[in-house]
């Protein structure tokens, strides 16, 4: 009976299932809605509800059952916490998996980005999180459950920022910055509205993007303010790389891999977030490290994933170009 590896890229706004033959041909891939419990009324029991239909989904029109998957690789938004990977381990073996690997959906950009299939991924997107997998197939993750984790990081920090400094300045005697005036026009507000913003989460989350581009465009153009929240964001996020380090183990012969996932790693004008980072975690680890960018999709390193577990080996360069090679 044929057999296929599957590859789980599960987010909070969208999933893929991603199946291929074990030899590295694609077969059929399945974008549809969110599958994490973080998002269902019924938590857990709506998360295994969920993709149970999408699986079936995929497996009706492709004439197979659980059964005939070898191994797979889900990467899921919100096990970050011990007690959350156990409980969804529970609930993708309840769904018939019994060969697979499942963590932070961080750990996917690793297995896609790596040759090695090991190292960090240090995501800095909407939140923020660090994940590291060593040769041991040890996982370490530092962040991912909000401020009491350090999580200081991601567009909504940033976003929480500036409107901080912007109530501190006007209320607080705190520093000006060019900021304000266009954040003020934006959310259509004058200073004496600012408190009652304070508590409208709906007007800042709409807008968290537009406030994000305001300030890495102010970093970029010298901006005291702006640019203390994006150092601040490159030195957390390397003491978190660091962190993740110490706790797992790595070849010192060669240069770290450190995958950098996100629109704030890439998008904000701003070099010295970057270069901060960089220059914090080699100065904490003493390690070296290659900074990588994803090109392919994280589904395609959950196959990668499956793979590695199926064979308990690295997976070879032939079968990882094919599975790069992937358009999804």
């Amino acid at each position: 009976m044929k057999k296929y590896f599957l590859g789980v890229d599960g987010g909070n706004t969208k999933t893929d299932y991603l199946l291929c033959t074990l030899d590295g041909e694609f077969v059929d891939l399945h974008r549809t809605g969110q599958c994490s419990h973080e998002n269902f009324s019924d938590g857990y029991d709506g998360m295994e509800r969920v993709m149970r239909t999408q699986l079936s989904e995929l497996f009706d029109r492709n004439s197979i059952t659980v059964s005939d998957i070898a191994a797979a690789g889900f990467g899921l938004a919100g096990a970050d916490l011990p007690s959350q990977i156990e409980k969804l381990k529970e609930r993708v073996e309840s769904i018939g998996f019994t060969k697979y690997g499942l963590s932070n959906d961080g750990i996917l950009g690793i297995k896609a980005a790596s040759e090695s299939g090991v190292g960090l991924c240090a995501v800095n997107g909407t939140g923020t999180v660090v994940i590291g997998i060593d040769k041991t197939n040890k996982i370490i993750q530092i962040g991912g459950v909000g401020p009491l984790s350090s999580d200081f990081a991601g567009g909504g920090f940033i976003r929480d920022k500036v409107i901080t400094f912007m109530y501190d300045f006007y209320y607080r005697c705190g520093e000006n910055s060019t900021m304000f005036p266009k954040v003020m026009e934006l959310l259509s507000i004058q200073p004496e509205d600012i408190l009652g913003i304070l508590g409208n989460y709906e007007l800042l989350h709409a807008n968290m993007t537009k406030i994000n581009i305001i300030a890495g465009d102010a970093a970029a153009k010298g901006d005291k303010v702006a640019q203390a929240i994006f150092d601040d964001i490159g030195e957390t996020i390397g003491k978190s790389a660091a962190g993740c380090i110490r706790h797992l183990t790595f070849d010192d012969s060669s240069p770290i891999d450190i995958v950098l996932i996100g629109s704030i790693w890439h998008k904000v004008p701003y070099p010295k977030m970057n270069e901060t980072f960089l220059e914090t975690a080699q100065k904490l680890s003493g390690k070296t490290f290659r900074l990588l960018k994803p090109d392919a999709p994280a589904a395609a390193g959950g196959v990668l994933w499956a793979k590695e577990i199926f064979d308990n080996a690295p997976v070879d360069s032939d079968y990882r170009n094919k599975i790069l090679k992937i358009s999804i």
